[in-house]
């Protein structure tokens, strides 16, 4: 059984905020997705280093998944540990983490 989260006092504005401007934060710290957060700072790094765009399309996806999944927490749903709202950055994240999930 795959393990969730209920946060319902996630902000998502935090969220975003902070995975903006402090290394992805939004999803350890406000979203309490440990392993999100590892996986999403290691791609935007590499994605940086083999060229700029790769690591800038994964740093805006992941703001932007801060935000949606904080709102969803807001909310009160229940969502798991690993699971992803942005397809595209479940594509890139889902080559290396085989555990990841996407919202269906």
């Amino acid at each position: 059984m795959a393990q969730t989260i209920r946060k319902p006092d996630a902000n998502p504005i935090v969220a975003a905020l902070l995975t903006w401007f402090v290394f992805g934060l939004g999803h350890l710290l406000i979203n309490g997705q440990q392993r999100k957060w590892i996986f999403t700072l290691v791609a935007g790094i590499v994605g940086s280093f083999l060229c700029v765009l790769p690591g800038l399309v994964i740093g805006i996806l992941s703001i932007i998944e801060a935000y949606q999944t904080a709102e969803r927490l807001q909310k009160g749903e229940e969502i798991g540990i690993n699971e992803y709202c942005q397809p595209l950055l479940f594509k890139i994240i889902s080559m290396v983490d085989k555990e990841a999930t996407l919202k269906a």
